[in-house]
Parts: C-alpha cells; sequence; structure tokens
C-alpha cells in the first residue's frame, strides 16, 4: 500500500510517534528490535519467494501488542504492482499452512503467533542452507569424478553469491531473535513465559543456519581454490612448453642468423654440402636441447 495508507492505518493502532515512523517507511527497514511498554516491534530479513533470483533485502516487520500482532512486510520485485500482490499472497499462504500444521504455534497468543512467524523464515533460511550445501557437495562429487577442466566455474560463482545473500539473512535472524529474547524483559507486548522451549528451540535453529551457511561459503572457497589451482597450473604448464620452445629455437636462430650476414669471406658456406650439414648439425642440437630438458624434468 502506500505510505499515506499505511501511516493512515497505523494512527488508528493509537502507536507512538516514533513506532509509525518507521512503518510507515518500509523500504528504509532494517533488522532491529524496539520494545516500549505496552508495544514491542521486530523487523528482520527473510528470503524471497525464490532465494536464487538476484533480488534486493525483503523484510518483514512484528508489530506485538498485548491479545494483537500485526504483520508487515516489503518485496523487491521489480516487476508491476501485481508481481508483488502474487508474491505476498504465496507468502501468507506458506505461512498460514505452517501455522495450521500441529504443534507449529507454540501458544494461542501474540507472542506464540511470533513464535510460529519467526520458526516460520528460520525454516525456510535451512532449508535454502540445506539446498546450497547438497549443491556444494554435488559440485565436489563431479570435480572427483570428472576433469576438472570440464567443470562449470560459472556455477560454482551463482552458488556463491546465492550463499552470501542467504548469509546475510541467517545473520541478521538470529542477531534479530537474540534481540527479540532479550527485549521480553522490558515489554508488556511479549510474553514467552509459556513457550519458552520453543523460543529456545528458534534461538538454537538461527545459531545453526548461521553456523551451518559459515561450513558451506567455506566448502565453496575451498572448490574455487581447487579451481583456480588447477588454473594456474595449466597455465605454468604452457609457459614452461613454450619456455622449452624458445630454448630450443634460440640457438638455431643464432647459426640462422650468423650464416644470413652478408660478408664476402665465409668459408663454411663454399663447403661441399654445407647446407645439408648445417641441417643435420641444427636437428643434431635440437634433439640434444630436448634430451637435456627431459633429463633435467622441465618436460615433465
Amino acid at each position: 500500500r502506500s505510505t499515506d495508507e499505511l501511516y493512515e492505518f497505523l494512527k488508528q493502532l493509537r502507536l507512538p510517534p516514533f513506532f509509525v515512523s518507521i512503518l510507515s517507511e518500509p523500504f528504509n527497514w532494517t533488522s532491529e528490535v524496539v520494545a516500549l511498554k505496552q508495544v514491542a516491534l521486530a523487523i528482520f530479513q527473510i528470503l524471497p519467494t525464490n532465494p536464487n533470483e538476484n533480488v534486493e533485502i525483503t523484510h518483514v516487520a512484528l508489530l506485538s501488542m498485548p491479545r494483537l500482532l500485526v504483520t508487515f512486510h516489503t518485496f523487491s520485485s521489480q516487476n508491476e504492482d501485481d508481481a508483488n500482490v502474487v508474491e505476498e499472497g504465496l507468502l501468507y499462504r506458506l505461512v498460514s499452512q505452517h501455522a495450521k500444521q500441529r504443534g507449529r504455534v507454540p501458544e494461542p497468543s501474540n507472542s506464540g503467533m511470533l513464535l510460529a512467524w519467526l520458526q516460520f523464515h528460520v525454516r525456510r533460511t535451512a532449508r535454502a542452507i540445506r539446498e546450497l550445501r547438497l549443491a556444494a557437495v554435488e559440485m565436489d562429487r563431479a570435480m572427483d569424478r570428472d576433469h576438472i577442466g570440464n567443470f562449470d566455474f560459472e556455477q560454482l560463482v551463482e552458488t556463491k553469491n546465492c550463499l552470501l545473500r542467504v548469509l546475510s539473512v541467517a545473520e541478521e535472524q538470529h542477531g534479530t531473535i537474540e534481540a527479540v529474547a532479550v527485549a521480553e524483559e522490558g515489554t508488556e507486548g511479549l510474553d514467552f513465559g509459556n513457550c519458552g522451549g520453543a523460543l529456545s528451540m528458534l534461538r538454537a535453529n538461527a545459531s545453526s543456519n548461521e553456523r551451518l551457511s559459515s561450513r558451506v561459503d567455506k566448502h565453496l572457497n575451498e572448490l574455487r581454490e581447487r579451481v583456480m589451482s588447477h588454473r594456474e597450473d595449466t597455465l605454468n604448464q604452457r609457459l614452461a612448453l613454450l619456455t622449452i620452445l624458445s630454448a630450443i629455437f634460440m640457438p638455431l636462430t643464432l647459426l640462422s642468423g650468423i650464416w644470413g650476414m652478408n660478408f664476402v669471406n665465409m668459408p663454411e658456406l663454399e663447403y661441399e654440402n654445407s647446407y645439408q650439414i648445417a641441417l643435420f648439425g641444427m636437428f643434431a642440437l635440437a634433439l640434444c636441447l630436448v634430451y637435456s630438458f627431459h633429463r633435467t624434468g622441465w618436460s615433465s
């Protein structure tokens, strides 16, 4: 909705002006938790519908008051407004299906529903990280199974970029959830007294996502180093071959240059079969150089 419509809706909730100013500018949101005596606000990053898309950061804001929970969303799609509506509707259907499952909502209250919302998005992040981990393992197996020269480096770059986006979301979600747990003590808008176990599990899952994404990032970095090392070895081998060829032809070029000088008195040019002797000598010299390079290991 437009900023004016959102502002009029927020005024009806009789929120403090500070909260209204934050919520009425959704495209300036950052991950944060603000808690006053009667109301608490948690803004955190979420993954878009398709984590592989290179889109801007998406946020969800949860406004929690006694017996009331209001959610706000931003969507970074660059398409027309109907694309935002489709994405928003899909997100709400996913959350609704998640909340209807048995045991998803730890307590029938605003705090319990808030935890269910957070858990839903934390699990989405965990699912995306697991998919990226499987992709990294498959690329590792393909690198061992096939020749590393046939490896699709562009796929590795795309997976790395996707992981960086997911890692950013995982870190922000972990920090926001920890801040929500701390903010409960100073506000009546949050009460996790009857769902402390769900909160502890949520914090553990968020921390696990951050650690797992860091391990996947390390794995992808190792794969990239293997590819770059192979490319450097290939380049060094080609440079070594060029060096050997240059060393072989250098004395031959020197002899050709000497015999090509226009001096009158050059006795070797008047010898019988001097041309054949010169070719044979140059060929023998080249063979000697090749054998020498082979003995010293340059040709391996």
